[in-house]
């Protein structure tokens, strides 16, 4: 008896994974400096939609491939940095973040029961994906800048959430279309 847990690496699911990596290196370095040290990217919005439109262990590899990427140089975090100075910096946390989020984002709209197939991506990049980037996110920046964690969740949240709740609503309504282009493929 065959396992189902079996990584299958078609060509298609290499492509996919290809051009969500490549999504993600090119639209992550586009940062607006904000008066505190996390500025405004477009990652959670490309990090949701790859896990909305990858298979869980899929969105894994592109968002671990993107953050390996980065931490060998190539300037795909936000602002165009790069290295593991970057990851060790107010925002590491966030970018490590995005790899579990990538992975619990996809499982959860895999594993809810919502006909309403925009519906459930929200739900599953709201459930799984703000609280999978925050934690992270948050204590990344407590541990860099020594501050609290009210006072970290303070600046983080009430600056970035509802912009980041939007996000997962443009991600959701993107999704739908392209999963069923996928589809036809």
């Amino acid at each position: 008896m065959k396992s189902k847990s079996k990584l299958k690496l078609t060509t298609l699911a290499m492509a996919q994974i290809a051009v969500c990596t490549a999504l993600l290196c090119v639209l992550s370095p586009l940062a607006i400096p904000l008066p505190i040290p996390v500025p405004f990217t477009l990652q959670v919005l490309v990090v949701v939609l790859t896990a909305l439109v990858l298979k869980p262990s899929y969105a894994l590899i592109a968002q671990s491939l993107y953050t390996l990427l980065g931490i060998v140089g190539l300037p795909v975090f936000s602002g165009g940095k790069s290295g593991l100075g970057a990851v060790l910096s107010p925002t590491g946390g966030f970018i490590i973040g995005f790899v579990f989020a990538s992975f619990f984002v996809s499982l959860l709209n895999r594993k809810l029961r919502l006909k309403n197939p925009f519906v459930r991506h929200i739900a599953a990049s709201v459930l799984a994906g703000i609280p999978c980037v925050y934690i992270p996110g948050i204590a990344g920046y407590m541990a860099y800048t020594q501050t609290d964690l009210l006072s970290a969740i303070v600046t983080l949240t009430s600056v970035f959430i509802l912009i980041d709740l939007a996000k997962c609503v443009i991600a959701s309504a993107l999704a739908v279309p392209v999963n069923k282009a996928l589809k036809k493929i």
